[in-house]
């Protein structure tokens, strides 16, 4: 069974963007896992450890989740092709 591209790629990037909004919230009101936010700050352009970072955190998990999908997807439908 063949995956839907978009279908897969949305999915990933809303559960991807969703869950860094909530794990980032909790992180800059109660300081939990900040030295893990400050970690990947690097892959984050313009992320601070502040409200405004949450959403610049939320947009690049968002990206990420969306291009993981899709790559995921089109190497699962190319290899289930080759297989029957």
């Amino acid at each position: 069974m063949k995956l839907n591209l978009k279908a897969f790629a949305l999915t990933m990037a809303i559960l991807s963007g969703g869950a860094s909004f909530i794990l980032t919230v909790l992180s800059v009101f109660t300081g939990w896992a900040r030295e893990f936010f400050e970690l990947i700050a690097p892959f984050h352009p313009g992320y601070t450890h502040t409200i405004s970072g949450v959403f610049i955190s939320t947009f690049w998990m968002f990206i990420y989740g969306l291009v993981t999908g899709v790559l995921f997807a089109a190497v699962y439908n190319t290899l289930l092709k080759g297989k029957g």
